[in-house]
């Protein structure tokens, strides 16, 4: 339903009361023939306006639909004066409606309906019939244009919205790529660093040393003393370049807690972003004291609980907290869910259980009004 089908409907609706309220004073055959008019006129307003409706892509038809109204409301208002006013004032009120709604804007429309409403009952003076009759089809009348109103502002909000969740679909798309992008490039760089400081700093040591053992070689059977002076200094350049290569080793070297850490944090942040599910981390504590196999088995059971929230779980938060204690590593997986279902531990929470087990630590489940835990305890 849009606005012209409902303003033909009540035309129509129109027609037939005043032709019936006509048919009673006069013969039916004047009665069918002013309907019928009426009715062909109606219709050619509704044909036009679809074929321009249909045409709008082309500039030529753009404005062809308000002068086609125009046109058949002009024709319709003197047909009620010729067939005689008082027995089509229901309808020159209702063609009134939809003239100043097509030629008004649409924050002045109930102000000018309404004075030229007050004027047309001052004019015409309607009897107690075609008053109780205008009022009950007009206000159906307006209540369907309110209605269509509205529905196409909802309709042309929900387009928007749709077009702003694209947009910002492509934002993240185009986000998630410049990530790519900078951690490869970061990475090429970082290689490039290192390899400049191994061929500036330890290169040149191990070179210089080569050449101080090359040239020992050739003055060991004449001059022994400098042979093996040689050899010392050749010896001694050897074991600062050992001394540079532990050092850069140890400077260039991450913390295992540091590449644990960070595979955890990019782990919730995709979930976050691919899920729109609110994610936490929570740390403290002493994170030296995780170890590679502990960081290994906590990542593996982040993952399954989050494929359990998503599976079994309307959560909307999930929070991650590590907790480094004086003896114990306390991890604890939480989401704010809620199931109807009796617990059961299936594959995923066996499979936790398993690894936790594994790494010399404890399992615990528990699910409660405030969502679903899982808290695993590590001695060290």
């Amino acid at each position: 339903m849009d606005k012209p089908l409902l303003y033909f409907v009540a035309k129509i609706l129109a027609t037939i009361v005043s032709v019936v309220r006509y048919y009673s004073n006069s013969d039916t055959t004047m009665a069918i023939i002013a309907m019928l008019s009426l009715a062909c006129i109606f219709v050619l307003e509704i044909l036009l306006v679809r074929v321009f409706q249909n045409k709008y892509r082309y500039p030529l038809y753009k404005n062809y639909e308000s002068k086609a109204v125009l046109i058949t409301l002009g024709i319709s208002i003197a047909a009620c004066f010729l067939l005689d006013i008082d027995n089509f004032l229901l309808l020159l009120f209702i063609l009134m409606i939809h003239g100043i709604d097509l030629f008004t804007q649409k924050n002045m429309f109930y102000q000018v309906l309404s004075v030229a409403m007050i004027l047309s009952f001052f004019i015409f003076l309607p009897n107690l019939e075609t008053l109780i009759l205008t009022m009950v089809l007009g206000g159906m009348l307006l209540l369907g244009r309110e209605i269509i109103n509205r529905k196409n502002t909802y309709e042309a909000l929900a387009e928007k919205h749709n077009e702003t969740i694209l947009e910002l679909e492509k934002k993240i798309e185009n986000l998630m790529s410049l990530t790519k992008t900078i951690k490869q490039t970061v990475s090429l760089e970082e290689r490039n660093r290192i390899a400049a400081r191994i061929h500036d700093q330890i290169g040149h040591g191990i070179s210089g040393s080569i050449i101080m053992l090359e040239a020992a070689l050739l003055v060991m059977k004449k001059d022994p003393n400098r042979g093996v002076e040689s050899i010392q200094k050749a010896i001694q350049n050897l074991r600062e370049a050992v001394d540079d290569i532990r050092s850069a080793l140890r400077e260039e070297r991450t913390e295992n807690y540091m590449i644990g850490l960070n595979d955890i944090k990019a782990t919730l942040e995709e979930f976050k972003v691919s899920f729109n599910k609110y994610t936490e981390l929570r740390v403290s504590g002493n994170l030296d004291y995780i170890t590679l196999d502990m960081w290994r088995c906590i990542h593996d059971n982040l993952n399954e609980c989050l494929t359990n929230v998503l599976k079994h779980s309307n959560a909307t938060k999930f929070t991650l907290v590590i907790e480094v204690f004086n003896k114990i590593i306390k991890v604890e997986y939480l989401d704010n869910g809620s199931s109807s279902r009796p617990f059961t531990k299936g594959l995923g929470l066996e499979a936790i259980e398993e690894r936790t087990v594994h790494n010399k630590g404890r399992c615990f489940f528990h699910q409660g009004d405030n969502g679903f835990r899982v808290t695993n305890i590590f001695t060290y």
